[in-house]
């Protein structure tokens, strides 16, 4: 990280996953508009093709336009009814959390750490959060890696450059975290936003509340 003028290089980097932090999810109001189509129910064998073209698209191996023809066969949809499958997953912003984060960049760099696609991500900044809400966005899809492989926190701590100690990363996925706090990072596990905030407050103090790391 390049320290800005004014900022000392101890500062705290903060990390935040986006969804189910920022970002209400609704798998169901998803699972049923994949569903309409026919050919695919979620109670069904896992879909050995399906899960693959998912984890090729969260991981940007495939390009939109690839990912949202194969799904159409997949499913029995047409492309459009697919992306609105796939944003209807995107039900609301917790704006609570947003607040914070945006008084938390007053004085500290604030960055994201999501394991997502184009299509979600694309919603998420047009028409939720924003495009200014981070000072920097970490994207499986555009990084080629996700969580909660090591990879990808080390590729945000190089890239930010920074040392463990200093960064303070919050997701809502116990995985998620249990990477970051064997890496050494500050991590809080997400489950109720004024938790949240008040841990973030306890751990930017340097003084961490009972229950983190």
């Amino acid at each position: 990280m390049v320290v800005k003028p004014g900022r000392h290089s101890d500062d705290k980097l903060i990390v935040f996953d986006v969804g189910g932090v920022f970002i209400e999810l609704n798998i169901e109001r998803r699972r049923a508009a994949l569903e309409a189509g026919g050919l695919w129910s979620s109670t069904a064998q896992a879909n050995a093709d399906l899960l693959h073209l998912n984890m090729q698209f969260r991981l940007g191996q495939i390009g939109e336009d690839d990912y949202l023809a194969r799904a159409s066969e997949i499913y029995g949809l047409t492309a459009e009814q697919v992306v609105q499958a796939e944003t209807a997953l995107l039900e609301g912003v917790f704006t609570g959390m947003v607040d914070y984060a945006r008084t938390l960049k007053s004085s500290h760099r604030v960055v994201c750490l999501s394991n997502t696609q184009a299509i979600h991500w694309r919603h998420i900044i047009e028409t939720m959060l924003g495009a200014d809400l981070f000072d920097a966005c970490y994207l499986s899809h555009e990084m080629g890696m996700e969580k909660p492989g090591e990879e990808i926190y080390l590729a945000v701590q190089h890239r930010e450059n920074v040392s463990p100690e200093q960064i303070v990363f919050i997701d809502d996925t116990l995985d998620n975290i249990e990477t970051s706090r064997r890496l050494g990072w500050h991590s809080i596990h997400h489950m109720d936003a004024a938790k949240t905030i008040a841990a973030i407050d306890e751990a930017i103090a340097d003084t961490p509340p009972s229950g983190t790391s």
